[in-house]
Order: structure tokens, then C-alpha cells, then sequence
């Protein structure tokens, strides 16, 4: 099983999603389709087994009560890098549970940094719940292609192409986009997703904080 799902990784990585058919997955094993799908039964079966084997690459930390804010970012980290690795996750993730072996530990790793913290149980689960939409969102938007123009001529964006057209407006009719246009072209994806994972924790530090009368974790 466990070549199966490498195989199939493989061919998820080369040629995408839309790539990744019982028979191509067969051809890369050297055996036909109907050996494949004796063993996981189905293209959803076989694509379960993907979605477990690459969660199981993401790292935790072993729980540090004191240090949990930090590891919890680098758990943010380690998912976005596992997701930048495997450009199709985000899409075979959706609408599955993780219930798989690694898929659990991961689950039982994370909770455990939450807990450890002192982060009450229905704010851990909430916690780690949006950990992950947070993470696979930022992720499905920095991966796609910014484009610009109609259907027939569309073009690459870049940040500061952006921040010129922004800067060109009149600044009489959109006073505070001409005054911000210089910060689009700064843009940069390693610091904006820092942010957004520093914003996440902070939060929800002040959220368990709250809930048990103490001061911020």
C-alpha cells in the first residue's frame, strides 16, 4: 500500500490533480488498474490514502506548555511548507474528515500543544479547526496566478505593477489608495502569512485568557 501511495504522490506532484487517474497511477507501478483497484478500491480510496500519507509529513513539536503560541506558529509554518510542496492537498482536502492513522496523530500532536498551554478544550478544537482553514486559504490564494484582463488576454500581475496602476488613480476621487499605493508593491507572501499566523495566535491567546480569568497566556 505504502508504494501505491507514493506512486500516486508522485504523479499528483508531476501532473496535478486533474493528472492523477487509477491507470496513470498503474503505468507508474508497472501493473494495470484492475491490481489498483483490488488493493484501495477506488480513485476516492486512493486519494484517502494521499491526503493521510502528505498530512503525516507536516511536523509537531512535542508540547511545551510555555512555549505553545511559538510552536503553534511553527506547526502554521510546517503546514503551509507541506502544502507548497504538494500544490493539489488543499484540493483533495476538501470535504474530507482527516481520520487516517497519520492524520490522528497529527490531530492528537496539535491538540496537545493547545492544551498544554492551558487553552480550554472547546477553544483547542476550535483552535486547531481554524488552523487549518486559515492556513489551506492563505495558501489556495498565494498559489494561484494574479491575472488581469479578459478571458483571451489574461496577464501576470506583479506587486508593484499593482502599486503603479494604484498610485495613477486620481488621488482627488481615491485619497487613501494613492496615499497606501507605494505598500502593494511590498508585498511579500513570507511576511504577510508571519502576520496573519502572528494575528491567529494572538487571538486566541486573549480568547483562553479570557475564558479562564487569567492574564494573557
Amino acid at each position: 500500500m505504502e508504494a501505491i501511495t507514493e506512486a500516486a504522490i508522485k504523479v499528483l506532484d508531476s501532473e496535478g490533480l486533474e493528472g492523477l487517474s487509477m491507470r496513470r497511477v498503474a503505468d507508474a507501478l508497472h501493473t494495470g488498474p484492475a491490481s489498483l483497484y483490488w488493493h484501495v478500491g477506488s480513485k476516492d480510496g486512493l486519494l484517502d490514502l494521499v491526503f493521510d500519507q502528505l498530512i503525516g509529513e507536516m511536523r509537531v513539536p512535542a508540547p511545551q506548555g510555555g512555549r505553545w503560541k511559538e510552536q503553534l506558529k511553527q506547526v502554521a509554518l510546517d503546514q503551509r511548507a507541506t502544502i507548497l510542496r504538494h500544490r493539489d492537498l488543499v484540493a483533495i482536502s476538501m470535504g474530507r474528515i482527516p481520520m487516517g492513522p497519520r492524520a490522528l496523530r497529527y490531530t492528537e500532536s496539535v491538540v496537545a500543544i493547545l492544551r498544554a498551554g492551558g487553552v480550554p478544550d472547546d477553544l483547542a478544537v476550535s483552535g486547531y479547526l481554524l488552523l487549518f482553514a486559515l492556513v489551506n486559504g492563505f495558501t489556495m490564494d498565494e498559489m494561484a496566478e494574479p491575472v488581469t484582463g479578459s478571458d483571451d488576454s489574461r496577464e501576470s500581475v506583479s506587486p508593484s505593477a499593482v502599486s503603479g496602476y494604484l498610485a495613477s488613480l486620481p488621488a482627488d476621487q481615491f485619497p487613501n489608495i494613492t496615499a497606501v499605493a507605494p505598500y502593494f508593491a511590498q508585498w511579500d507572501n513570507d511576511v504577510q502569512f508571519g502576520m496573519l499566523v502572528d494575528l491567529y495566535v494572538d487571538g486566541l491567546a486573549q480568547r483562553a485568557a479570557a475564558a479562564s480569568g487569567g492574564p494573557d497566556a
